[in-house]
């Protein structure tokens, strides 16, 4: 990936990290986020796929290749610590959706349908997801009995 500035490698690792998410809308973003990265430094992903490999036209040697994965799960583990890559954007205070999920799946009440929706609403939020109109309409009548 010769010629690209730091910016456009970075976003462009960022991106392959991201592809490791357990959600195919959020895996299908990365790509084509990825995609226009590449695009805006005048490469596509032909050129990263033969980049991969190469540091300065040489092959990484085994020694280089532990020492980038060594890196890559130290930045990996830094990231998790400091909590989800993607938050609910929320100017007044209010609980974001995993929040809600969470304080739902906490409430012992729950029939069983119900905790078996609160606990796939705790999966999908946990990256950033949000719940379609009418799962966040049946999110908030949960958390809205579980409040009380």
């Amino acid at each position: 990936m010769t010629g690209l500035s730091a910016p456009i490698v970075n976003k462009v690792k960022r991106f392959i990290r991201l592809l490791s998410s357990d959600s195919d809308g959020e895996i299908v973003a990365v790509a084509r986020a990825l995609n226009r990265t590449l695009k805006g430094g005048k490469l596509d992903i032909h050129a990263l796929a033969d980049s991969i490999g190469e540091a300065n036209g040489k092959r990484f040697s085994e020694a280089d290749a532990a020492e980038i994965y060594r890196r890559g799960v130290e930045d990996g583990k830094r990231e998790a610590e400091s909590g989800p890559m993607f938050r609910n954007v929320n100017l007044n205070d209010d609980p974001s959706w995993h929040d809600i999920a969470l304080e739902c799946a906490e409430h012992r009440h729950l029939y069983e349908r119900e905790k078996e929706f609160v606990d796939g609403m705790v999966r999908r939020t946990a990256r950033g997801g949000e719940p379609s109109q009418k799962q966040g309409d049946w999110l908030r009548k949960i958390y809205a009995r579980v409040r009380r």
